[in-house]
């Protein structure tokens, strides 16, 4: 778990523990990282440190309390505003080509900037209806969804369907963001999303973390962990009998994750997806939040048109993404439409 810790040589009680990450990830995921020393000085009681080397190279050490003056000297990041594809591409460049040794970056497009990044579940109330909804789906569709799937495999088929879940959809692949950036809302600037993610924010489909978070569409909407673990517990058993809930805890129920899926959907191969799940918040009516927030570069709406253009002669298009018959006559047509 701990990348360096310094031992008490008669006890093996651990004094220091030291957290390295990458100049790249001190920047874009300060909040996280902070959040997770605070976690290791939690678990251990002892001093927790984060090592990193500064734009001059130099080592810094800092504890907790640096770190408080460290966040003062951060500058909030304005969104770019780019007009051209090549444009667009110098401003992704110059944001992602930053030593990022143990940072990936994932991307997600808006056709309008305005669209916040959170998961269906969470909007027009349709939390309180989630349980309902899950059970439904399975009730009326048997065939689709096997004995064999998790509960995470389920959302992702789910979320596939248009139902509305706690899945947010991503990418590995900034010119598919793009796509979505620039398709649609014709009047309105898109948003393009930069989310560079530590490797302790990533997991896989078969992950527990994820599992806890996937298993909370079982639970009402006025589920309370102090009074509904045993349930929760319950719950995760059925994905993984050997899920010890002893040590599980409130606040594992409260992340966002990056999840990595099976590449046995072909959407999700050629659009080299990925999904965010969210936890809940103070309560399971609110969806959890990032520690911290993405880059944006917004696309001028005159300029759409012209990009999805390039990005055609690029191989990235309706028909290319989105393996569905319709979709592909559907673009063909739009080629010849005068």
């Amino acid at each position: 778990m701990f990348d360096l810790v310094e031992l008490d040589g008669i006890t093996n009680k651990i004094l220091k523990v030291y957290e390295i990450k990458t100049l790249t990830a001190v920047k874009s995921n300060f909040n996280y990282v902070k959040h997770q020393l605070h976690t290791y000085q939690k678990i251990t009681g002892a001093n927790v440190y984060l090592v990193y080397l500064d734009e001059n190279e130099k080592l810094i050490i800092s504890d907790l309390n640096d770190l408080v003056s460290l966040l003062d000297k951060r500058k909030e990041t304005k969104p770019i505003k780019v007009k051209s594809f090549s444009d667009f591409y110098s401003s992704l460049k110059n944001i992602c080509s930053n030593e990022n040794a143990g940072v990936q970056y994932f991307f997600r497009g808006h056709s309008d900037h305005n669209y916040k990044s959170i998961p269906s579940i969470f909007r027009n109330n349709n939390i309180v209806n989630e349980k309902r909804m899950y059970h439904e789906a399975i009730r009326k569709n048997p065939s689709e969804f096997s004995e064999e799937m998790t509960t995470f495999d389920k959302l992702v088929k789910m979320q596939h369907y248009e139902l509305p879940t706690r899945l947010l959809d991503i990418t590995s692949n900034p010119l598919v963001a793009l796509y979505f950036a620039c398709k649609g809302s014709d009047s309105q600037d898109g948003a393009f999303l930069i989310f560079s993610m530590v490797n302790e924010q990533i997991k896989y489909y078969d992950s527990d973390s994820v599992c806890i978070l996937a298993n909370l569409v079982k639970c009402s909407t006025d589920f309370s962990f102090s009074r509904d673990k045993g349930a929760l517990v319950y719950d995760i058993q059925q994905d993984k009998p050997n899920f010890n809930g002893k040590y599980l805890y409130a606040e594992a129920t409260k992340e966002v994750f990056c999840v990595m899926p099976k590449l046995n959907n072909e959407r999700i191969i050629r659009q080299q997806g990925a999904f965010f799940i969210f936890g809940q918040g103070g309560t399971k009516d609110k969806p959890a939040t990032f520690k911290d927030q993405p880059q944006i570069i917004i696309v001028d709406a005159d300029s759409k048109k012209t990009i999805l253009k390039e990005l055609q002669v690029l191989g990235i298009d309706e028909a290319t993404l989105f393996p569905e018959t319709d979709k592909i006559m559907k673009q063909i047509k739009s080629k010849y439409d005068k």
